[in-house]
């Protein structure tokens, strides 16, 4: 693991991510009770998916190719709030990755030319950069994931800290194992519930998450 893993895996990494919940303020607020099961949820579906893109752009060498994958991505996230919020992480990363990785010209015209910026193809593009494969880009996006939405808990509900980072840890062999699988076909897995959540959350006031 070389020093860039680490920042790119470090949530004090500025890249927007204390902002978003990953739609569970929204679900706490029609009763959700089973937070880890949320977050494993999310994991084997949103991040299913985000983690193949990932994978994916961290293996391509060609702007083209990551502007196909913006498409790819756009066409994974129906609801143009969730959309929204994807790519204000997206831009959020490369604007740090920039700084990290300055001499290299794929992201910096990556950054330049992609108008939809989603966070998965984003964070594949900085994971090529700094010399990461396309496994270790997909085990990033999935524990950035799973560690967000649990920082998230935190902020949300009157739970230790220490609990919620249990939770992310006893996913670590899911993680791998879908980190594993994530090169190659890209999934689309449906989340309707968290789609209309978010359409609803989209609109109401007083919420303390962007997502």
């Amino acid at each position: 693991m070389n020093v860039l893993e680490l920042l790119l895996a470090d949530g004090r990494t500025p890249s927007g991510g204390y902002a978003h919940s990953g739609g569970l303020e929204a679900a706490l607020a029609e009763g959700l009770e089973d937070l880890p099961g949320f977050i494993r949820a999310r994991l084997h579906t949103v991040g299913r998916c985000q983690a193949a893109l990932a994978a994916a752009a961290a293996g391509t060498g060609d702007l083209s190719s990551l502007l196909l994958l913006d498409a790819e991505a756009a066409a994974r996230t129906p609801v143009p709030a969730v959309r929204a919020a994807d790519g204000q992480l997206g831009r959020g990363l490369l604007r740090t990755a920039v700084a990290l990785c300055p001499h290299d010209a794929l992201l910096a015209a990556y950054r330049a030319a992609s108008e939809l910026t989603p966070r998965a193809v984003a964070l594949g593009a900085v994971c090529r950069a700094a010399g990461l494969d396309a496994v270790a880009a997909a085990r990033l996006s999935l524990y950035e994931d799973a560690a967000a939405v649990a920082a998230a808990a935190v902020k949300l509900t009157p739970l230790d800290a220490a609990r919620a980072s249990a939770w992310v840890a006893q996913l670590a062999g899911e993680i791998e194992a879908l980190a594993a699988a994530a090169p190659g076909r890209l999934p689309s897995t449906a989340t309707p519930l968290l789609d209309r959540r978010a359409l609803d959350f989209a609109a109401r006031e007083g919420r303390l998450f962007a997502s």
